[in-house]
């Protein structure tokens, strides 16, 4: 006797093809978990589908709309409601991506991520939003070894972003706006909309960008999110995003290609294989 999809019993094909038991506790070995929730193991059942997205789906997979876990395009929709969630990264994954650190470091920065999305959210909808973000934090941070613009710490370009343009915002007065943080976040009118958003007065006080981890990565989700760069990232461009983080280093730029590199490093730390599609601007 077969549990069929609509929860009655019986030996009908009805009942016994592409139903079966509804999947709690979790279907057999050689069993998947079809999108309606049952298990068997008919093409229905397991293309494009497995397991719950509880826990959190392998590196190389999405967690569908469906909340199955899978590689197909199906899972990994990058339209509204599909795709990853916004924390979609592992510590393992993390910890991969970011080996050059000694482990103490590297649990430092981990939690001042997960505090960061406590005060901002990653409106991430896909897996490529994701490696992407990580991509560019490891560029602009040398691998997350600093918070501050190598040239900003050495007096050699700290007065170099003081311009705005956004009136009345001006810089403060023996204050300066290099980059600092996972984004190297510059300029007054960043640092002020940073602040407004994360509650925290940076215009007054840029400098505690670089001296907290939490803000440090609470400054790059907000760059991310209001300079929307998981429009092009969505669409699987890398360029797309490199040319709203830094349009300078568009071109035959040795900047863009090692930018590139970490992206490519981040695609390994996921279990996935190098992109060659898209990734200049």
């Amino acid at each position: 006797m077969c549990c069929s999809k609509w929860g009655f019993c019986g030996n009908t094909p009805l009942h016994c093809e592409g139903g079966g038991q509804t999947c709690q506790p979790p279907c057999g070995p050689g069993f998947c978990c079809s999108k309606w929730g049952f298990c068997g193991d008919t093409p229905l059942h397991c293309e494009g589908v497995s397991q719950k997205c509880e826990p959190p789906c392998a590196p190389g997979q999405c967690c569908s709309k469906w909340g199955y876990c899978g590689s197909t395009p199906e899972d990994c929709d990058t339209q509204p409601g599909g795709g990853n969630n916004s924390a979609s990264i592992t510590r393992e994954q993390f910890d991969c991506i970011f080996d050059n650190l000694d482990p103490a470091t590297r649990d430092k920065r981990w939690k001042g991520f997960q505090e960061a999305l406590t005060m901002i959210p990653f409106k991430s909808q896909s897996q490529n939003e994701v490696m992407m973000f990580f991509a560019h934090v490891s560029h602009e941070t040398d691998g997350l070894q600093t918070y501050e613009e190598y040239c900003g710490q050495s007096g050699q370009c700290a007065n170099n972003y003081q311009d705005s343009w956004c009136p009345p915002v001006e810089a403060e007065p023996g204050k300066t706006y290099y980059g600092r943080g996972w984004f190297q976040l510059s300029w007054p009118c960043n640092y002020k909309g940073a602040g407004d958003e994360l509650g925290v007065d940076l215009l007054k006080n840029p400098e505690k960008v670089a001296e907290s981890d939490t803000l440090a990565a609470a400054t790059a989700l907000w760059f991310w999110n209001a300079n929307n760069m998981g429009q092009p990232a969505r669409e699987g461009n890398f360029g797309g995003t490199t040319q709203i983080i830094n349009p300078i280093e568009c071109g035959a730029t040795p900047q863009q290609e090692n930018r590139i590199r970490h992206y490519q490093k981040v695609r390994k730390c996921f279990g996935l294989p190098p992109e060659t599609d898209k990734l200049k601007c």
